[in-house]
């Protein structure tokens, strides 16, 4: 039991430090690294469990707020019409 937890516990650090690792990478290569931003990223990749679900949701939310709006077209036209 101690070991899977450890086990576990090693698992979610490895996790954490490619989410911390490829965040601030992406934020010192946009040139938008601040304190606070750099902050939000700690932040972030610590719960990262939190945050991968809840960035799931939104895209599946706004994909079906897209497919909703999304108005049905007639195909389009073709310009040649063959007939045998």
């Amino acid at each position: 039991m101690v070991v899977a937890f450890f086990v576990a516990v090693v698992l979610y650090g490895a996790v954490t430090l490619v989410f911390l690792i490829l965040s601030s990478a992406e934020l010192l290569d946009s040139g938008l690294s601040t304190p606070t931003s750099l902050a939000s990223v700690l932040v972030t990749s610590l719960f990262w469990p939190v945050t991968l679900v809840a960035m799931s949701l939104l895209v599946i939310f706004q994909a079906l707020c897209e497919r909703a709006s999304r108005k049905t077209y007639a195909p389009a036209l073709r310009l040649v019409h063959r007939s045998n």
